[in-house]
């Protein structure tokens, strides 16, 4: 919980709490048949909790009509509380509101409307984003499933405040050191985003090295194993083979639970949950002996793809013998297919298109193994080949991913830098 009081405090400095200079205000509650599709003059947009992100999001508006919404349009100058959710990381969140018509908020917000006149918004919304907001969110905020605020709790945290005249030439420091670090931010993950594109350019010309150079009238001249049906032409010395040619497809499968000696730490039972991290992957369960005498034996360098679920698709390569549950279809390759060269032609846009294309189109998307071994990937005849394709793959992602983690470490530095100006700010050291 927060500190009763503050000390050390410049002199003509006050402690206040939010409740002595305003007022919380509860969200809409509606019904979904209450909804509205179109917008009219007798109708208010709503704002949920998912909407308070680091800027406001106005994606998936609600409608509803205005008689529910009685004194609860959103004025100048409020602040936005997500006062429940069911991520960490949205309860809590706030944000100061301006220049929205027409506009109220959910059940699950709550608005805060300052009505001190000696206070300046912006000041009051930097200091709620302060790590002594945060750390105070996280103790007071209850639940097991949902986490829950109070307007009780919020009312009672304790903001240290300046004379008005203060108040407004530290958040103007802030607004314009803020707006530097932010473009900095953006260009950051601008950068991030150039190099997924990047990841995926290089698979595409590594698995398609014909590239739009041939047209499709010269895939007759390059034969495959299935030619007129090819997806597309490949080099003379490649050829398409399906998953079922390339090596042996099995289903994994889950030893019973209710048995608790097929559980142990001597073999790792991979999962959904544990693919997609990289070259190397983790399991996060495992079995005894026994349990892998009941399970489907996977040797190393065995590739895992998941072929069930909203993960559909994420890929995994075995670095030590296992197994890997139901959900899970893997491939052990053939002496003349390099798993290295499959776990990258795995990853391609190509195949991860063709993989969703195939699986059943239904609320769970699913492909059986019949189906996926009948997926077709374009292989080099010669395994040299495959292992210069992967060398260079490897290579090439190695610095993608080293690229990333500077990047991503520049991110850390920006949100670090950002508490530390507030911490000088609300202390009067700025």
């Amino acid at each position: 919980m927060q500190n009763s009081t503050m000390t050390n405090l410049p002199q003509g400095w006050e402690v206040k709490k939010l409740g002595e200079i305003g007022f919380f205000i509860r969200g809409v509650s509606y019904k979904k048949e209450q909804l509205l599709s179109t917008k009219n003059e007798n109708s208010v947009y709503l704002l949920r909790a998912n909407n308070i992100q680091n800027e406001l999001n106005l994606d998936e508006l609600q409608i509803i009509p205005k008689e529910l919404v009685v004194d609860k349009i959103i004025q100048n100058n409020d602040i936005l509380f997500a006062m429940s959710s069911g991520s960490k990381h949205i309860v809590g969140k706030n944000i100061l509101l301006n220049n929205l018509n027409d506009f109220t908020f959910g059940a699950f917000c709550g608005l805060f409307r300052i009505i001190n006149l000696n206070i300046c918004h912006k000041f009051i919304a930097y200091y709620l984003r302060s790590d002594s907001y945060k750390n105070y969110i996280f103790n007071i905020s209850k639940g097991s499933n949902i986490n829950n605020l109070r307007f009780i709790d919020l009312e009672k945290f304790q903001i240290p405040l300046p004379p008005l005249k203060e108040q407004g030439r530290i958040a103007g420091i802030l607004d314009l050191a803020f707006e530097k670090i932010d473009k900095s931010v953006e260009l950051l993950k601008a950068n991030l985003a150039n190099l997924d594109e990047l990841a995926q350019s290089v698979l595409d010309r590594a698995f398609n090295p014909l590239g739009d150079s041939v047209d499709s009238t010269e895939s007759t001249q390059n034969p495959s194993t299935h030619d007129t049906q090819s997806p597309y032409p490949l080099p003379q010395h490649w050829e398409w083979k399906t998953l079922g040619e390339i090596g042996e497809i099995i289903t994994g499968s889950t030893p019973s639970k209710n048995n608790p000696k097929f559980y142990g730490n001597d073999y790792p039972l991979f999962k959904p949950s544990d693919l997609g991290s990289g070259n190397t992957i983790k399991a996060s369960d495992n079995l005894s002996k026994l349990g892998f005498e009941n399970a489907r034996k996977l040797p190393k360098n065995t590739l895992l793809v998941v072929c069930i679920g909203a993960s559909i698709g994420k890929i995994g390569l075995s670095g030590i013998i296992g197994s890997c549950n139901q959900q899970i279809n893997a491939i052990i390759p053939s002496p003349n297919v390099l798993s290295k060269y499959l776990f990258f032609v795995c990853h391609s846009k190509y195949f991860q298109s063709i993989l969703k294309k195939n699986a059943s189109q239904t609320t769970l998307p699913i492909i059986n193994k019949t189906e996926f071994s009948k997926l077709e990937i374009p292989l080099p005849k010669d395994i040299k080949e495959q292992e210069q394709i992967a060398k260079h793959l490897d290579s090439t992602f190695e610095r993608i991913k080293k690229l990333k983690e500077l990047y991503n470490a520049q991110l850390q530095d920006y949100e670090e830098l950002k508490q530390s100006l507030l911490t000088q700010a609300f202390s009067g050291k700025l």
